[in-house]
């Protein structure tokens, strides 16, 4: 490249490199006006007022923002404690993550603490598996729901295998929809789970169809045993299309298994 050239693209680059750090500060900058704005505004008595305030700063990584949002929190309104909860969705804030926690783990407002809950499954975190864990005892199925999604939803290989207990609680629970959510996210294959998969497949009423169908795709990548075999069998006459199709490939993948040794 001639010397001329090799100095024009140079400067252009320091052009280019100023006008994006100006245009950074100006963004920072209009944050800022926009968490004092809310700020403002949330000091109103009215609570959809606050609430609004509150869920315009959706996003926000300044200290103001977060300043005003972990202080919503503690807002004399379900809705608006809510809404902090989802403006914070995401947050790399050590502070905001641990206030979270705490409203997940000991919050005695119901739905307070489920929000809490499945913001905190987002985050994938494996210190948060023991909140997870304790939100599987709790009386509301809508928490022990949200708890067992995000149990599951941790990626480390120790928390998934000592969390197994903790599964097969979810899968033996009364209510079919924190079963349905431990047997969809299901992230590690064990005998005991195999077992318990296996064990839901003789009721086939009308009212579990979904049951049946997340059971037919969690049950694939396990080699089948004599009744369970016999079981997945029967429903290739199945009256739902969609669990026959399910049926048909558990199947050839149980048979593909076995003649491969795996």
């Amino acid at each position: 490249m001639r010397p001329h050239l090799a100095a024009f693209a140079l400067l252009l680059a320091l052009a280019l490199q100023a006008g994006c750090g100006a245009g950074a500060q100006q963004i920072k900058k209009d944050e800022r006006q926009k968490a004092r704005e809310a700020a403002a505004r949330y000091e109103s008595a009215s609570w959809q007022v606050r609430r609004a305030a509150v869920r315009d700063l959706a996003g926000f990584k300044g200290r103001e923002a977060e300043e005003l949002l972990l202080r919503a929190l503690d807002d004399g309104h379900t809705l608006v404690r809510i809404e902090a909860l989802r403006s914070l969705d995401g947050t790399a804030s050590g502070r905001a993550r641990r206030r979270i926690r705490a409203l997940a783990e000991y919050e005695p407002n119901g739905n307070v603490r489920w929000q809490a809950i499945r913001i905190l499954g987002g985050f994938r975190d494996a210190r948060d598996s023991v909140v997870f864990a304790k939100g599987l005892s709790s009386d509301d199925w809508l928490i022990r729901e949200e708890s067992v999604k995000g149990l599951l939803a941790i990626e480390d290989f120790a928390i998934r295998y000592v969390s197994i207990p903790y599964i097969l609680q979810a899968l033996e629970d009364p209510n079919s929809n924190v079963k349905l959510a431990a047997i969809e996210h299901l992230s590690v294959r064990d005998e005991r789970i195999y077992q318990a998969l296996a064990s839901m497949l003789d009721d086939d009423s009308p009212a579990r169809h979904s049951l049946l169908k997340a059971l037919l795709k969690a049950l694939v990548g396990y080699r089948l045993d004599g009744l369970t075999l016999k079981r997945v069998t029967a429903l290739l006459v199945h009256q739902n299309a969609e669990i026959r199709v399910l049926a048909l490939r558990l199947l050839k993948r149980d048979r593909e298994l076995k003649k491969n040794g795996g």
